[in-house]
């Protein structure tokens, strides 16, 4: 019995730190990083497709490049901490991530370059999704798709793969 206890100790903190990632991230999408080789999908919020457009004053502005451009503004050079989120009967694992105190979702919707995901987030990004529609941030500053509706209409093969 002893031995089991002590295997159990040992090997318990290995697994309950496998599901929290910390590096340097290499910026995949606006809403997808790459952490020491792991493709970590961002919980909470959905960005535009890097081939997504938006419209603002009725021109054509490339919101997803938009996107993956600010977040790579704040994640570059620097340590990025992610939790993972307990399932949610999806096949993919997402992480709720931070650099320093910073929340990348509330970030990224708070600038109008997300949309949080219903109702799994509202909780927590409302104030940053209203603060972003209310002042006219991103892409509230003209018209767009949600990127899940984009990506029904347009297809996997514009995602990058994931």
């Amino acid at each position: 019995m002893g031995l089991l206890l002590v295997l159990f100790l040992v090997f318990t903190p290995a697994l309950s730190s496998a599901q929290d990632l910390s590096g340097l991230a290499e910026v995949i999408d606006g809403d997808t990083l790459n952490i020491n080789g792991a493709v970590v999908e961002l919980w909470g919020y959905d960005a535009p497709e890097i081939d997504q457009q938006c419209a603002i004053q009725g021109k054509p502005w490339t919101c997803g490049q938009a996107a993956t451009a600010h977040i790579r503004t704040f994640t570059h050079g620097k340590q990025v901490s992610c939790r993972q989120k307990p399932a949610t009967g999806q096949k993919q694992i997402y992480h709720k991530c931070a650099v320093g105190t910073l929340d990348i979702g509330a970030e990224m919707i708070e600038v109008g370059l997300a949309l949080p995901l219903w109702p799994v987030s509202a909780r927590y990004y409302m104030r940053s999704y209203q603060e972003a529609r209310g002042l006219g941030r991103g892409m509230h500053r003209g018209t767009f798709d949600e990127p899940w509706e984009w990506r029904k209409a347009n297809g996997p093969l514009h995602a990058p793969a994931r």
